[in-house]
């Protein structure tokens, strides 16, 4: 490849990338609307996309958590905070070099194909640059999704977004509505303030204590074990977590769903805030009604706040509709990287939703792209693409049964063996062809923020 390739996002996603590419020798740039790497582990990142709160802490165990190239050190504790994560992936980009390709503080308004081949793109300043091959990486959890509902709220609203610490709500009578990780976070931080904490669940959602016994609860997700039917798996996981949650609270709604065709609440504090009754559960919202809000149940309850933790939707507004479309969650991409129908050179990184780390997931993604732009690894006709997106990975499918092909929901090992699949005929690359190695230096140890618990 002759052209330069530009990179969008100088978070988890684009720096693997970065890396990927920087070890090909190819002329590279990227554009990073924020003054620093990091992405949304840079807790009040200028980007103003970060979503990250103040006790924010992963989700994943350190094992799952790091690059495979750069495994995270000890030192950040088994369940890394938001600066231990933010620190990790500065020390990525400097051990591999990869600042000097990234432009901060620029912001791109338009992405489009050129007529004669290669990608323009235009920035808020009126620059415009061209590229052979652009790798968009801004990430999938920036572009808060809001419900609507009938009636009007006369107290304050806001969304998990938003949310970086729980003293505002001191004294308040605070409707958390949601049922995933954030929702359960934030409630359980709220209660500990607020006059009075309701959580609202619009169905069962299943909840995973941190800890199964004296081991992470996801110290047994290695291979082969992953490979067990699905199942087999959901039935001896389940006998672990439900000797370890004890009987539900008689509040908590039965999810209709197994154990693992969904994303579970990582929490060993909401189920014991629920039993001690520091967080009330009430079923979904049906109507807002100045101070009140009347639920499903027929029942209202008057409240001060409501603090919306309903996700994100997908957003790439500099992309033309045609060149890829986006629904809510959903994002048609052969191997989940390339949308099928724009001209080639469009690449899309990080955007999965997968229990676990996102970062060995896209590591393997720039890997992946990386072989394409080097022209070792070719894409299929158009054609064949879709049929592939058809398909998709048949574990995730197993897996997640409630999902359609279009969704960015997916099993990560199941993925990242696909892609290695496309990768292996391929082998490595021949030294003399490398332009770039890393240079051989002792791996850093990175602190945790003063005061922060490390377990």
């Amino acid at each position: 490849m002759t052209g330069e390739v530009a990179v969008l996002g100088a978070g988890s996603s684009g720096l693997a990338a970065l890396k990927a590419l920087r070890e090909l020798g190819v002329a590279l740039e990227c554009f990073e609307r924020g003054s620093d790497v990091g992405g949304l582990w840079h807790y009040e990142n200028d980007n103003g996309l970060s979503s990250a709160y103040r006790s924010l802490r992963t989700n994943a165990s350190r094992a799952h958590m790091g690059y495979p190239s750069f495994p995270l050190p000890e030192s950040c504790g088994e369940f890394p905070h938001h600066a231990a994560m933010a620190a990790y992936l500065g020390a990525y980009a400097d051990r591999f070099e990869l600042r000097e390709h990234i432009r901060f503080n620029t912001t791109l308004m338009r992405l489009e194909p050129e007529h004669a081949g290669g990608w323009r793109l235009t920035f808020d300043d009126g620059h415009v640059r061209s590229f052979e091959a652009v790798v968009v990486a801004v990430g999938h959890g920036w572009c808060p999704s809001l419900p609507r509902y009938p009636g009007v709220f006369a107290g304050g609203t806001s969304h998990s977004h938003h949310y970086r610490a729980p003293e505002r709500f001191a004294g308040r009578r605070v409707l958390v509505v949601g049922g995933g990780q954030s929702a359960a976070e934030i409630a359980v931080e709220v209660a500990a303030v607020a006059a009075y904490t309701c959580i609202s669940l619009r169905s069962g959602a299943h909840v995973i204590p941190r800890w199964l016994g004296s081991r992470p609860y996801d110290a047994g997700d290695r291979e082969p074990r992953n490979r067990m039917p699905w199942r087999l798996m959901n039935r001896l996981y389940a006998r672990v977590v439900a000797s370890e949650l004890g009987p539900l609270p008689p509040s908590w709604p039965i999810p209709s769903h197994r154990l693992l065709e969904g994303i579970p609440i990582i929490s060993s504090d909401l189920l014991p805030a629920v039993r001690e009754g520091a967080v009330a559960v009430r079923p979904a919202v049906e109507r807002l009604a100045g101070d009140r809000v009347r639920f499903s149940n027929a029942t209202e309850e008057q409240f001060d706040d409501i603090i919306y933790a309903t996700g994100y939707r997908l957003s790439l507004p500099f992309l033309a509709p045609e060149l890829v479309s986006v629904n809510g969650r959903e994002l048609l991409l052969y191997r989940r990287i390339v949308p099928p129908e724009a001209p080639r050179g469009l690449f899309m990184a990080g955007f999965v939703d997968a229990p676990g780390g996102l970062l060995p997931i896209v590591e393997t993604q720039a890997a992946w792209i990386a072989a394409v732009i080097d022209r070792r690894l070719a894409l299929p006709p158009t054609e064949q693409m879709w049929r592939a997106i058809g398909r998709g990975e048949r574990r995730s499918r197993q897996r997640f049964p409630y999902e359609t092909p279009a969704s960015i929901r997916c099993d990560p090992h199941a993925y990242r063996r696909l892609l290695r699949r496309d990768l292996h005929p391929l082998g490595p690359r021949p030294l003399q062809e490398r332009k770039w190695r890393p240079p051989h230096r002792c791996r850093p140890i990175w602190p945790v923020a003063a005061g922060e618990e490390t377990r």
